[in-house]
């Protein structure tokens, strides 16, 4: 029960976030989806995570270093020339210009 309560009140607060009118599609917090925060996209065709207003969403692909199996990303982002590389080295690498690239964008969704 208190589960469904607490879910309830996220889903509140997220319709609310994003303006109830203006949203064409939900895609809620899921770790069984890899969905890793709420966003929404609107009618206007942007994407809204929180406070935040972005123009593109991302869908990026590839492997990474020595990995098995390959990864897949949804960024939230203003730049759409983003790519699976920059994405991926925002990650792991420990320079400050590879996490640079990811300001003003958002991983949404990994698999």
């Amino acid at each position: 029960m208190k589960k469904i309560i607490i879910l309830s009140c996220l889903f509140a607060v997220m319709i609310i976030g994003c303006g109830k009118s203006d949203v064409a599609k939900i895609y809620e917090k899921s770790e069984q989806n890899g969905i890793l925060d709420s966003y929404c996209q609107m009618k206007d065709g942007t994407w809204k995570q929180g406070d935040n207003t972005y123009k593109f969403r991302l869908e990026l692909t590839g492997r990474l270093p020595n990995a098995k199996f390959d990864t897949f990303y949804v960024v939230l982002t203003n730049n759409s020339d983003l790519s699976f590389e920059d994405v991926s080295k925002s990650l792991y690498s420990s320079s400050i210009e590879d996490k640079k690239i990811m300001e003003n964008c958002s991983i949404v969704e990994m698999k």
